[in-house]
């Protein structure tokens, strides 16, 4: 009986064993597998950050335009600071009744 208990504790050892070979084997093939997808992803992560840049880059430079034409208009609405409140005065001056005569 004793020879059969020892047999079993040694194969149960060499189980072990395997067992541990096979994990640290998993292992290093998961480790290699998350350093490349590591690097996979800080390449994407490069590679979406430049095309966010550059998406902002165009982004200014129409906002740049954008700018330029409204500074233009209000320059232009500048020098005429008066045509606006002219045509106002006129549209209510035809719109008052005239006064009744003194009698």
């Amino acid at each position: 009986m004793a020879d059969f208990q020892k047999r079993i504790e040694e194969a149960f050892q060499q189980a072990q064993s395997k067992a541990t070979a096979r994990a640290r084997e998993f292992e290093a093939e998961a480790r290699k597998v998350l350093e490349t997808l590591g690097d996979r992803a800080q390449a994407e992560l490069k590679t979406l950050l430049q095309h966010a840049q550059t998406t902002s880059r165009e982004q200014m430079g129409i906002l740049g335009v954008e700018l330029e034409k409204l500074g233009k208009k209000l320059q232009e609405l500048a020098a005429t600071p008066k045509a606006p409140e002219a045509a106002h005065a006129a549209a209510e001056n035809a719109t008052q009744t005239p006064p009744a005569s003194v009698q």
